[in-house]
């Protein structure tokens, strides 16, 4: 049984406020709140418990969703319900950011008030609730245009479609609840964690990835995805993964004969597949450091090369590194092997940040700093790193799997003419070196 329901931007301003109940005083649900935004407990938990008061939230595209409850309820059933209204938004609205979110608030009520009754979480089942919805979705501006692959005469071919394409709403207003246009969205993210010992070795590996549909074809309908290999590594028969599921909408009972499965998705958004793996299959960054010293004074130089293993075709996109320095540096001078780099020394974090617009697969970078007055003493050596790294690529994954085909059938298993998109994207989660 919820108290209270609130959506935050990333200011912390209140952007949706619900409240159900009045058995939390006003200062302990304040309390609780900046608790949840502050994450005072230095943790990522998605609950938070004060004064006998639970605090449930998930962050989403830099919004906070929080829900406040004084009774005893299970973290996963909140948390799987906030996962479903953000969904939820995105199926209606087009996105859930905050402009989808402060255009559309009538929607965002509308749908709030039929998800929950009184504090009682209840259905968010797009297809039973679009019928129940009469506000119209306000369209927010075209995000830039994005790369995606759709078949063509050679093959799968790469094109560019707005950043908006998928993100519209599943229908206009109750009246108009006819999908004009038959097509179905794929993406599949990956998000990586690597952490390297000073030899280049690698200490751990995770890769948690997911298949994502967004479907604008008729409920009754049903797809069929087939999935393949794309490395072509003969030490791999076939995609391998440590563990994986699918959504209850999924049949996957020749998943493990030839890869592929059945969707019955309603129309909207829905994660058909997650899967994980824990040993590297394709590790998309290798980085080596040297730190050499100074008989003259106390500088030092740091020495970075960072080697991306990417496919040729594929660049690596906003990229950064944070490098750990010596906390008795008090300056830096930079050197790079490549344009289009920057690097920022901020003192009282001790860390220089050294960003790169973009790299190529195959290709190095090299970066030299010189850290002045760094090595006070021989304890300064200890403060350099670890070095972490962020990126996004495009189009490729590291698992090797791709998007083989995908069709479609109507009940009676006569083939249905779709248009299909499929993106890829990979991300690191915690990529670490140790110098």
């Amino acid at each position: 049984m919820l108290s209270a329901f609130y959506i935050f931007s990333s200011r912390g301003d209140v952007l949706v406020k619900e409240k159900y109940r009045d058995d939390i005083p006003e200062e302990y649900v304040n309390s609780v709140i900046s608790s949840v935004l502050k994450n005072k407990s230095g943790s990522n938990s998605p609950c938070v418990k004060s004064n006998g008061i639970q605090g449930f939230s998930i962050k989403r595209d830099k919004i906070t969703y929080v829900t406040l409850s004084k009774t005893e309820i299970s973290t996963l059933v909140v948390i799987q319900f906030l996962e479903s209204f953000y969904s939820l938004l995105r199926n209606f609205c087009g996105g859930a950011t905050e402009d989808h979110i402060t255009k559309n608030l009538l929607l965002v009520y509308e749908l709030l008030t039929e998800c929950v009754d009184n504090g009682f979480m209840k259905t968010t089942n797009t297809e039973q609730i679009r019928h129940t919805v009469y506000a119209d979705p306000v369209m927010t501006k075209s995000n830039p245009k994005y790369e995606v692959k759709k078949p063509g005469p050679f093959g799968l071919e790469k094109v560019l479609v707005p950043n908006s394409a998928a993100e519209r709403p599943l229908v206009k207003s109750r009246s108009q609840q006819i999908i004009k246009t038959a097509e179905v969205f794929v993406d599949v993210f990956e998000k990586l964690t690597a952490h390297f010992n000073k030899e280049g070795q690698i200490q751990i590996f995770h890769l948690f990835g997911c298949i994502q549909l967004k479907s604008f074809i008729a409920h009754s309908h049903q797809l069929m995805v087939s999935l393949e290999d794309n490395l072509k590594q003969e030490t791999l028969k076939g995609l391998y993964f440590d563990h994986y599921e699918f959504d209850a909408c999924v049949d996957s009972k020749n998943f493990e004969k030839n890869r592929s499965f059945v969707a019955r998705p309603s129309q909207g958004e829905i994660k058909a597949m997650s899967y994980c793996l824990e040993n590297p299959v394709l590790l998309p960054f290798r980085l080596t450091a040297n730190i050499q010293g100074s008989e003259q004074n106390r500088d030092c130089d740091l020495i970075l090369k960072l080697n991306c293993n990417l496919p040729i075709d594929v660049e690596a996109l906003n990229i950064s590194l944070h490098i750990p320095v010596s906390s008795a540096t008090r300056n830096i001078m930079q050197q790079f092997s490549k344009f289009q780099n920057s690097a920022e020394f901020i003192r009282k974090e001790r860390k220089i940040i050294w960003r790169l617009k973009k790299l190529p697969g195959q290709e190095e970078v090299i970066a030299k700093f010189k850290l002045i007055e760094a090595l006070q003493v021989p304890a300064n050596y200890l403060e350099m790193g670890p070095v972490s790294l962020e990126f996004e690529a495009s189009n490729t994954t590291c698992s090797g799997l791709h998007i083989r085909n995908i069709k479609a059938e109507d009940p009676s298993g006569k083939p249905v003419l779709i248009q299909k998109w499929v993106r890829y994207v990979t991300v690191a989660q915690s990529y670490v070196f140790e110098i």
